[in-house]
Formats: structure tokens, C-alpha cells, sequence
């Protein structure tokens, strides 16, 4: 049933108008379409409006991770220097056992052998952070480790000040090291011999400082030593200090560590100005590295 009529007039006189004839149906079938046209248009719209969230949401993941595997690297970085820090404790600690108390501790298989060179984690973090995690585990065992050694130590030491005293654990002057203890190529003969001290260069004249308490028990002039002074700090332990260029002490002289006894020479067996550094355990020269503890002729844990 007709509700209405629209009549269409062209503007032109030459177009022919047209009638249309507007019923119920043909109206709710306009309404119809509208609305339908509008939901497709509000959809559209939705859709779009959903990618470009989507995609902003992937790019903060995608930020997130990168600024998550730069933090986790750094974490890495911040282990790694753990592990050294931890490793280099241990030395120190080594050889305070082993000048202090007279013990060898071994706490090689507590560290790893092979340093771990790890790369920016990328895909894979978690496999990166389990690593992490039994590094991690790695170095807590070793500070466990080094704990109870100190707390031995520390029983032991107790009540031992004159005898710590004793102890040579400090560098006699302040060179440059040159040469090791052990088998090395002389420099006269270019054979290879056993070198049965350190050898620390130094401008002539450098002070020499007694690395510990002891009595002045030689000074004089011996072969390829030239001057040379050797300290008695106990009833097993001396040192000797050799190519001086001059003496500052004399036999019997007490000396306490830090004290000067002399200075930096060239003389005897040497090609130029150093310091020739002994310590002597029975009268059989050892490794002083494993009796110096700290840096600096001040400096000393005893």
C-alpha cells in the first residue's frame, strides 16, 4: 500500500521526470540498508582501528625485548666481573693461607675452567638466562667456599700477631716486574737457568723497604749478588736483596716492616738498575709472589 509519492523534476527541460512510488516495504528496505551500510562503515573503521593497535602493541613488545636482552647482557657483563672479582679473591686468599698458616686450599674446581664468552641473547633468553642462573650458582659455591677458609683462618691466625709480623707480605720496593721465579733464559749466557727470585726494575737509588719484621743478619758484597742484604724474619724465613747500589743498615739492626734498608743499585751480575728479591723458607729459596699480599711498600694484611 502506497504511503507517498517522490517525484523527481531534472533541472533541464529536456529530461524527463521520474515518480517513485513509496511504499512500507521499500521504506524499511531503505532503513535497512542504511543501517547496514553505516554498521559495515563503523566496522571498517573498528578493523582499522584494531591493525593499528595491534601493530603498536607489537612494536612495544618488540621494544620491550630489546631493551630486556640489553638488560640481561648487562647482567651478564655484571657476572662475568663477579667471577673475576671472585677469582681474584681466591689468590689473595691462597696465599694468606698459605704464608699465614702454612695450608694449600685448592679452589681451582670450584671455578670454571674456560671463561664463558656470551653473545646479546636473541630469540632464545631463556636457555641465556639459565646460564645465568648456573654461573650465578657457580659463584655462590666458591664464596661459600672462601667463607669457611677465612673462618679457619681466622681460628688459626688468632693470637699469632708477632709471628704474622714475621711475614714477608709485602712488595720491598716500588718497580717494575721484569722477571719471575723459575726457569728463564739468562741474559749473559743465553742458556736457560733457574731464576730463584723477582726481579723488579727500578731508577737507581729507589728505597728498599723490609717487607716485614726481622733482624739485619748480612751486608756485604757476594759474587753476582754484588751488595746484597739479607733479613732474618724468623727462625725459617729470611729474604735477600740483591745488586743494591747502597746499604742503609748493619748486621743486628731490628728492622719492622716499611722500614728502608736500601736503596736500588747495578751492582754484581747486572745489566741495569733493578732489584733482585729473594725469600728463603729453611734456607731454599721460593716464590715470593706467594708471600706478597698487597700493592705498595705501606700496605700489608699482617
Amino acid at each position: 500500500m502506497p504511503i507517498g509519492t517522490i517525484h523527481w523534476l531534472p533541472q533541464r527541460s529536456s529530461k524527463i521526470g521520474r515518480k517513485f512510488i513509496l511504499t512500507a516495504a521499500r521504506l524499511r528496505l531503505m532503513i535497512l540498508l542504511t543501517a547496514l551500510f553505516l554498521t559495515g562503515i563503523a566496522a571498517l573503521f573498528f578493523h582499522f582501528g584494531g591493525i593499528n593497535e595491534r601493530a603498536q602493541f607489537t612494536d612495544n613488545r618488540q621494544n620491550e625485548l630489546i631493551v630486556l636482552r640489553g638488560e640481561l647482557y648487562q647482567l651478564s657483563e655484571r657476572v662475568m666481573n663477579l667471577r673475576f672479582q671472585l677469582e681474584e679473591i681466591s689468590t689473595r686468599e691462597k696465599q694468606v693461607l698459605v704464608a699465614g698458616a702454612g695450608l694449600n686450599l685448592d679452589f681451582s674446581q670450584l671455578i670454571p675452567q674456560t671463561a664463558m664468552i656470551r653473545e646479546p641473547p636473541r630469540d632464545n633468553m631463556f636457555r641465556f638466562i639459565d646460564e645465568l642462573e648456573m654461573e650465578i650458582m657457580l659463584m655462590e659455591r666458591l664464596a661459600d667456599a672462601e667463607l669457611m677458609a677465612y673462618d679457619s683462618l681466622v681460628c688459626y691466625l688468632m693470637g699469632k700477631d708477632s709471628e704474622l709480623a714475621g711475614i714477608p707480605s709485602i712488595w720491598p720496593v716500588d718497580g717494575i716486574f721484569v722477571s719471575d721465579f723459575g726457569p728463564r733464559i739468562d741474559p749473559f749466557t743465553g742458556a736457560v737457568r733457574i731464576h730463584k727470585g723477582i726481579d723488579l726494575a727500578c731508577v737507581s737509588g729507589t728505597p728498599i723497604y723490609a717487607p716485614a719484621d726481622g733482624v739485619i743478619v748480612f751486608v756485604g758484597w757476594t759474587g753476582g749478588w754484588g751488595l746484597n742484604i739479607v733479613v732474618r724474619h724468623s727462625d725459617r724465613i729470611s729474604t735477600r736483596y740483591a745488586h743494591c747500589s747502597v746499604a742503609c743498615t748493619v748486621v743486628g739492626q731490628d728492622v719492622t716492616r716499611g722500614d728502608l734498608i736500601a736503596r736500588v743499585g747495578s751492582t754484581g751480575r747486572s745489566i741495569a738498575p733493578h732489584l733482585h728479591y729473594e725469600v728463603l723458607i729453611n734456607g731454599v729459596q721460593v716464590d715470593p709472589e706467594d708471600y706478597i699480599l698487597r700493592e705498595g711498600s705501606d700496605s700489608a694484611v699482617f
